[in-house]
């Protein structure tokens, strides 16, 4: 082989692979003309912990190399890697020496690449920088963006089809238009005379009529209308509506059965009604779920919201304020179920409990609802109906009677089976009376400060799941040594460390709903000799929820279970890290020293 052709062929392969991708073509030819070419038997050491770094970084061309804790009797597994998987990266992140030793799993090429020529290159390139530093900690600031269709391709008819145009008559008082344009949340009145369309009353005509003194109450509607009619047909494209209201200087447009002003009136169209097509706004979703007319609509606006999420889940450190976002969409569909459907008695306390209790939800799952006080009408058709997916029944049940449940949980948690009641420790009140809430959260406060002993078991109860091993070769390793293609997240990620911070949250005095990244929060505060642990958990729970959501929304699932496949080599070295996170988390809560400083 020509020797100088070797330190393209190493590029070409480390082109590849991440962090190197993101490196230009010639640095890459540099790094590799001054590194080596290493070939192991299976069963040879590379690297010793906790012995100081050499002055190589190891790339794996091909074959694995097995990642051994050395510190425990026996050493205990911690990862596998593969080809394109490298070693001895850690030392960018700080840390002085190996931290596991490397044992080759079989016949295994490396390249060794100098560390000395390869970190100027990670500082010189971000990304490269944000995937090094994932392997030692959890870094949630990486990004994966999703299309929206443009409007050129969308119809005006499909944003608009779940809503009925609002219709006024033209000679009506502009004080009775008025009204109606408030109570139905519409953004445009059709103005009818004689069974036709005779103009548009927009809301920006209203405002230049107060501008203008609004003198005459009783003025008609019509005398008011002052946007120009501008029709459109069926057939007609987000991009038609845009150019034909744009040149009209028009507010809205009517969208009739043949694009004239003379035939039937099917819808209106407003500048809120092409807003999806350009990327929707969230405040205008929300305002359109509190005058939703039907359950149609309801479902429509949560398919809209969802997407909207969705385009707006740039990375981990969006999820906070959009699953805040979510649960505001989740609580006014609620509301607005409730009307339509007569459920929205006084007296009642609807509550979320669960991950929407946490206001973690962000997929189309359904809600978990507990409701305080007597026997409601069964809501889960009409939450399938509104799109969600896999409605529970609503757990009903007296003030007296939740108090006794929670007596027993705290009391008697293994007779009483709390482990599988645990998400009502989440409850969350959403609609109705405080009061009623303040009093059930009392309750449980005295119970528990009454009942120490109940911390230590459902904290020893978290160590019932664990995270998986370590992603290899596009499978699953769990710590059974069983491999499976799938990413169980929701029970081997989300739910362990949604059950530790629920832990500290009612060991700090807080026993009901709160978000796990806030209970996160409240044991930093606890305890702050372990601040690191739990700010790092939070971060972990941040990633879990960022990918949970991704593929959720994108496979229209609940999120709980993850194809590989559509996990990145970054996602996996993220998530790589954050299962050291939880492990180190779980062990930490199941021993029960921090009960002895409380």
């Amino acid at each position: 082989m020509d020797t100088a052709a070797i330190p393209y062929r190493v590029a070409d392969f480390l082109k590849q692979h991440p962090p190197f991708r993101f490196m230009a073509e010639a640095d890459l030819v540099g790094l590799a003309a001054h590194g080596r070419v290493r070939f192991h038997e299976a069963d040879e050491y590379i690297c010793w912990q906790p012995s100081a770094y050499g002055p190589f970084v190891w790339v794996i061309q091909q074959g694995s190399v097995s990642l051994w804790d050395e510190t425990t009797s026996p050493a205990t597994l911690a990862d596998i890697r593969g080809a394109g998987d490298s070693i001895g990266m850690e030392r960018f992140n700080g840390i002085s020496a190996n931290p596991w030793s490397a044992r080759t799993a079989s016949d295994v090429v490396l390249y060794a690449l100098n560390a000395a020529d390869l970190q100027p290159l990670i500082a010189r390139y971000p990304q490269a920088a944000h995937y090094v530093a994932a392997y030692s900690a959890v870094t949630p600031d990486y990004s994966g963006q999703g299309e929206r269709p443009r409007a050129h391709e969308i119809y005006a008819a499909d944003l608009v089809r779940d809503r009925a145009p609002v219709l006024c008559p033209a000679a009506a008082p502009i004080t009775e238009a008025a009204r109606l344009m408030s109570g139905t949340g519409s953004h445009a009145l059709a103005l009818m005379a004689e069974g036709r369309l005779a103009r548009l009353l927009t809301a920006a005509d209203l405002l230049q009529w107060i501008a203008d003194g609004a003198q005459n109450p009783q003025q008609s509607a019509f005398s008011v209308a002052r946007t120009p009619l501008v029709t459109v047909p069926p057939q007609a494209l987000v991009s038609d509506c845009v150019l034909a209201m744009a040149e009209a200087r028009a507010a809205a447009a009517a969208l009739t059965s043949d694009g004239s002003p003379n035939t039937v009136l099917q819808s209106t169209v407003t500048a809120a009604s092409l807003a999806p097509a350009f990327g929707d706004h969230p405040v205008t979703i929300l305002q359109e779920i509190a005058t939703a007319p039907n359950v149609d609509s309801l479902r429509n606006l949560g398919v809209r919201a969802r997407a909207w999420i969705l385009d707006n889940l740039s990375s981990p450190a969006a999820v906070g304020w959009l699953a805040r976002w979510g649960d505001l969409v989740n609580r006014r569909i609620l509301d607005r179920l409730l009307h339509l459907t007569g459920n929205d008695h006084p007296g009642l306390l609807w509550c979320f409990h669960g991950a929407a209790g946490r206001r973690e939800l962000l997929t189309a799952e359904a809600p978990h609802i507990a409701v305080i006080g007597t026997a409601i009408t069964s809501l889960e058709i009409a939450l399938a109906e509104c799109g969600f997916l896999a409605a529970e029944p609503v757990v009903s049940a007296s003030l007296d009677e939740w108090k006794a449940c929670f007596t027993g949980w705290i009391r008697d948690p293994i007779r009483t089976r709390v482990y599988s009641s645990r998400t009502f420790f989440d409850l969350r009140p959403v609609h109705g009376s405080l009061d009623i809430f303040h009093e059930l959260e009392a309750h449980v406060r005295a119970e528990l400060a009454a009942e120490p002993a109940f911390l230590r078991l459902v904290a020893n109860d978290c160590l019932s799941t664990l995270p998986p091993l370590t992603f290899f070769r596009d499978l699953v390793v769990e710590e059974s040594g069983e491999r499976t293609d799938t990413f169980h997240l929701e029970s081997s990620a989300v739910e362990p460390l949604a059950d530790v911070a629920r832990v500290f949250s009612l060991a700090s005095g807080s026993p009901l709903g709160a978000s796990t990244t806030e209970r996160f929060r409240k044991a930093r505060h606890l305890l702050p000799a372990r601040e690191a642990i739990f700010r790092e958990a939070a971060e972990t729970m941040r990633v879990m929820l960022f990918h949970e959501a991704r593929a959720g929304l994108r496979l229209r699932t609940s999120g709980a279970e993850v194809p590989l496949s559509i996990l990145s080599r970054e996602d996996r070295q993220v998530l790589r890290s954050g299962f050291h996170a939880i492990h180190q988390l779980l062990e930490f809560t199941a021993s029960g020293e921090w009960l002895e400083g409380l």
